[in-house]
């Protein structure tokens, strides 16, 4: 801003340039096998459960494996066995991670 007017130098334009190539309106054509597939009914990292994961033969059986961090804060329903209905959830306390488990006789 000089002497109340806007000047600028030409030699200094700084334009932002889209990259070269195509930029049509083509429609995403979908593969016949993409057009019944229905979505699944978990996602696939909510299928890994913790409590049905094997722990090494060294490993203290009472450890479990760190959860990924989309298992925390979610309430899991075990399968039913021998009458017993059990339900777990972990949460994340500072650096450890808690595991609660609930046992209702069905």
């Amino acid at each position: 801003f000089v002497d109340g007017q806007w000047v600028h130098d030409p030699s200094e334009v700084h334009f932002v340039f889209s990259p070269p190539g195509p930029y049509g309106q083509e429609q995403y054509i979908f593969r016949p096998e993409e057009h019944f597939k229905a979505p699944p009914i978990l996602p696939p990292h909510l299928l890994q459960v913790i409590l049905n994961k094997d722990t090494n033969i060294s490993c203290d059986p009472a450890l479990l494996p760190e959860p990924n961090h989309v298992m925390l804060n979610h309430l899991y329903a075990l399968s039913i066995k021998d009458g017993v209905m059990v339900l777990s959830a972990t949460h994340r306390y500072k650096k450890k991670y808690v595991t609660s488990l609930l046992y209702k006789p069905i």
